[in-house]
């Protein structure tokens, strides 16, 4: 076990040896994951601890109890959590030694279903994974950092610590929230001096440096080892590379020869940087490399800080986030986010977009439908461009940042706006979800805890299909709500009312994003609509050549002919009537003998349709799906082809 190589063997050892290695085990997992997303800005921010002398921190079991009651609390858990505590040392290159104190904070997850072998048979059980948010406080630096997963949960986990830790008020403002630029690096470092204080800057160079190729999914990578300017090297040998788009840059390794005031010498400083906003200056034990680099990114302008999350509770800006999010793609250029009404430098500031490709050329509509292609040209104003009108000859002044391509950062987007949901909630869920509908948590409507879901896109076929889909095979004996980015969205999704954000938003100058009693006005006039979802029902369309069937805890089933909608028909009334029909009765009109004869191999029509045992009598089935189904897939191909298009 002691051997050199022997990681993995003692790590499974460790694991099932015993419930006190087990807990070990999970102790040192928290501790590698916690380092594995210190680099990542969307899971991390850092509050500054603002006193002359960082208070100590101490660690009991009374401090414990608190703290695992206060942080259940603050991130409104339906468990208790647990918080695990691991001091470390971090050793200073002068030789000091300072104490680092982790607290991972462990609480329960989504219930996951996995399969193991008992005596070489197989059997499924379910658990519920542990989930960390982890807290660390460096007394030396003066600094709580925060690492998890949902946004809003950051500041009141430190202020947690804060308050029931060590009992020293944190500054409200994240210090560390921010995006990297790295469209600089597609320009030369050769000549770049920047005034950095307390050290100088002899040499900027790159060693290394990605970028894409035209397309999302290729890209090429460049490293140098004999320390020469990336730009000379590679301008010899390639014209018109991808290293000189700005766009185009994922990542770069920046080397600095600095000189420390009063040092004689010179220390290299390495910085990693690659989308999305990943910096090794992060992982940098040096505190004064630390703060250089710190500096050094800034001056250069690919450091820029960030307020994302600043209008969680600004009804204006969810209005535009919903908008947004309801027609974005990636990139998208300025006069489009324009004509969206969408406030560019807040979007840029809280780092949903991020500015790309200057745009050289504009379409121009006349009077009499004539379009012409003028050229945009830059001001001596910098936030201006301009162009010459064709037909009055005039030059027309336009804003700097429309005439830019902008990458949307679709899931900081989302984010942002289920963030702000989450503000008129009781209870908030317990992690970022990734697929929709995502289940927010519950509001109180009359007595009843109605659930709360968010699902973009709502006036889709496609995507309504698969969110009332998702919803019906997890009904809840109360409806519940979903609100949707769509204007117009489709009224009900299983047992659930379908809101547009837009119908629900506070006014301006509230303190929360959504107008709970709007909300609930809303649900109760829906209410008893949105409980016909839990019942049999056959929706017919108005050339009554098309229909859908609805059962429920199952997925929809979609079908076309007057044919077939006959027969569903007599079934829901037989189901209605308590009694199943006869299979003569059941085809007649049709055409065909029986349901075998009707429905094509491929239809999914025995999973609806059960033959009565011991008559000659159908009736409706009702097993679980997992899935949308359509008695077509020739027309399901050609309907997601033309919403492609």
């Amino acid at each position: 076990m002691a051997q050199d190589g022997g990681e993995i063997g003692r790590a499974v050892w460790m694991r099932t040896h015993s419930d006190e290695a087990a807990r070990l085990f999970d102790v040192a997992e928290s501790i590698l994951n916690t380092g594995d997303i210190r680099g990542n800005k969307r899971l991390y921010d850092a509050f500054d601890v603002p006193c002359d002398d960082a208070p100590p921190f101490i660690w009991n079991d009374s401090v414990k109890k608190d703290l695992e009651a206060q942080f259940t609390s603050a991130m409104r858990l339906g468990e208790p959590c647990e918080v695990v505590y691991v001091p470390l040392a971090d050793e200073k290159k002068n030789g000091d030694t300072k104490t680092i104190h982790y607290l991972v904070v462990r609480f329960a997850g989504d219930q996951v279903t996995a399969v193991q072998v008992v005596n070489r048979n197989r059997k499924s059980f379910c658990y519920f994974p542990a989930r960390d948010a982890t807290l660390v406080y460096a007394p030396d630096r003066k600094v709580v950092e925060v690492y998890a997963h949902t946004l809003s949960t950051r500041a009141p986990l430190a202020n947690v610590l804060s308050k029931h830790g060590f009992k020293a008020p944190l500054s409200n403002r994240p210090l560390n929230r921010s995006r990297y630029d790295l469209s600089r690096f597609a320009l030369s470092l050769r000549d770049e001096k920047p005034q950095l204080d307390g050290v100088k800057v002899e040499r900027l160079y790159l060693t290394e440096a990605k970028a894409l190729l035209g397309h999302s999914t290729d890209a090429v990578s460049l490293h140098i080892d004999s320390g020469a300017e990336l730009h000379e090297v590679i301008n010899e040998r390639w014209s018109n590379h991808p290293f000189s788009q700005p766009g185009a840059i994922l990542g770069v390794t920046l080397v600095a020869d600095l000189v420390f005031d009063g040092e004689t010498g010179e220390t290299p400083l390495s910085i990693v940087l690659a989308e999305p906003g990943r910096c090794s200056l992060q992982g940098e034990k040096d505190l004064r490399l630390r703060q250089a680099g710190t500096q050094l990114l800034e001056t250069l302008g690919v450091l820029k800080p960030l307020h994302p999350g600043s209008g969680v509770d600004d009804p204006n800006l969810v209005v535009q986030v919903a908008r947004l999010l309801e027609s974005a793609t990636s990139p998208m250029d300025g006069f489009a986010l324009a004509q969206l009404g969408i406030d560019i430098d807040r979007f840029e500031d809280e780092g949903i977009i991020t500015e790309g490709d200057r745009i050289t050329e504009k379409v121009v509509d006349l009077a009499d439908g004539e379009r012409f292609t003028v050229k945009l040209e830059r001001c001596a104003d910098a936030n201006q461009v301009r162009y010459r009108d064709p037909f009055t000859g005039m030059d027309v002044i336009l804003p700097a940042k429309h005439a830019r391509r902008w990458k949307v950062h679709l899931n900081w987007l989302r984010e942002e706006i289920i963030t702000a949901l989450g503000t008129a909630l009781q209870g908030v869920r317990g992690k970022y979800v990734d697929e929709e509908p995502v289940f927010l948590g519950e509001i109180d409507i009359d007595g009843h805890a109605a659930a709360l879901y968010f699902a973009a896109k709502m006036s889709s076929e496609r995507q309504y299909t698969r969110v009332d889909t998702a919803l019906r095979l997890h009904p809840r004996p109360v409806p519940g709500i979903v609100l949707t980015t769509a204007s117009v969205p489709f009224p009900f999704a299983g047992t659930n009312l379908v809101i547009p954000i837009e119908d629900v938003v506070s006014s301006a100058g509230s303190k929360t994003a959504i107008d709970t009693t709007r909300l609930k006005v809303a649900y109760r006039h829906g209410q008893l609509a949105a409980m016909g979802g839990t019942s049999v029902s056959l929706k017919v369309s108005a050339d009554g050549y098309a229909a859908v069937l609805y059962l429920p805890s199952k997925a929809p089933w979609r079908v076309t002919g007057k044919g077939k909608i006959i027969v569903l028909q007599r079934l829901v009334d037989a189901y209605a009537a308590g009694t199943h029909v006869n299979t003569k009765i059941l085809m007649d009109d049709t055409g065909c003998l029986s349901p075998a004869n009707l429905f094509s191999k491929s239809s999914p029509w025995k999973n609806y349709l059960a033959k009565v045992k011991g008559t000659h009598g159908w009736q409706l089935n009702l097993p679980i799906l997992d899935a949308t189904v359509d008695d077509d897939d020739d027309k399901i191909e050609t309907e997601e082809a033309a919403l492609i298009s």
